[in-house]
């Protein structure tokens, strides 16, 4: 299972795109968004990790954790 996959399926962010080996989500709500991420990876216990979030560019990076 690719988890970036799933969470990018549950987020439907405008354009995600590869960044510092991760994901960076952008054209979303930084607030709501960042919540349920953190529920997806705490609930499903996916090895992933937010990283970076950049609220000038409403984005927020997601990764795995190595």
């Amino acid at each position: 299972m690719n988890y970036l996959d799933e969470i990018i399926k549950q987020v439907k962010p405008r354009s995600p795109r590869p960044y510092k080996g991760g994901i960076e989500l952008r054209g979303i709500d930084l607030d709501g968004i960042k919540y349920e991420i953190e529920n997806l990876i705490k609930e499903n216990n996916w090895p992933v990790e937010i990283f970076e979030v950049d609220v000038r560019l409403k984005s927020i990076s997601i990764r795995l954790v190595a």
